[in-house]
């Protein structure tokens, strides 16, 4: 068993804002999940989570080379893939900086293929339909002769909000350490000991909050990695395991 404390290095690492919220960009999941296809089908498949709620927002399949086809609904006006000046069936190569938002070119209807010029690193914009209003998003990509990597992708969490490629957030340093008694255990356990009952918020470095407790409590994370303990009263506590 040991102590997890919060260094100044460590924290200036962390993508947290200061004071009580996170930081409004938050990073997505490349991965398996449930996809809804257009006659309201569900399949489990192999694509972009960007608001990591298990349903993809997007599919991605192959065209020319592994995962370098798009696929998404695009019928109720909201998920959408920023086309290039080849046709709204080609994604737009972006470079790092430029915004994605509601002036940025939506002709796309349904399908697009990644531009396979390589070896290249760029980003891909996207807008999503979520239920509080359409978001919008970028993913990293890394394109060789033989895949599209997909290496990262991020949404802006304020709905109508622009953001630009490559943005991750503002980084905050939480300079104080917690003076409760925050431990990582085995099995990827974090175990709280406040006698008052307060309430306590753990979040992974997406900003998605994976569980609410109060007073002494044993919570067990989904798998090793960072997690941010909170609440009301102490500075962010780092958990790593």
């Amino acid at each position: 068993m040991r102590k997890s404390t919060l260094t100044m290095a460590f924290a200036t690492a962390l993508m947290l804002f200061a004071g009580t919220s996170l930081a409004q960009i938050r990073q997505g999941v490349i991965g398996t999940g449930v996809f809804v296809e257009y006659d309201g089908s569900s399949t489990t498949t192999y694509g972009l989570d960007f608001d990591n709620d298990g349903h993809l927002e997007f599919k991605l399949g192959t065209n020319m080379v592994t995962n370098d086809y798009i696929i998404y609904n695009w019928t109720d006006g909201g998920n959408n893939v920023c086309n290039s000046s080849m046709g709204w069936d080609y994604a737009a190569a972006l470079t790092q900086g430029t915004a994605i938002g509601p002036s940025s070119n939506w002709e796309g209807q349904g399908d697009c293929m990644v531009n396979e010029t390589y070896p290249s690193q760029y980003f891909i914009g996207f807008r999503l339909r979520m239920n509080d209003g359409v978001h919008y998003g970028w993913a990293m990509v890394n394109v060789s002769s033989s895949a599209v990597n997909w290496v990262k992708i991020c949404y802006q969490a304020t709905p109508n909000t622009a953001i630009n490629a490559g943005d991750e957030g503002s980084v905050a340093i939480t300079e104080a350490e917690s003076n409760y008694e925050i431990l990582a255990t085995g099995n990827n356990t974090i175990r709280i000991t406040a006698d008052n009952g307060e309430e306590f918020r753990i979040y992974d470095l997406s900003g998605r909050n994976l569980a609410i407790c109060h007073g002494n409590s044993a919570v067990v994370m989904p798998a090793k990695g960072v997690y941010v303990v909170k609440n009301r009263n102490t500075a962010n506590k780092v958990i790593v395991f």
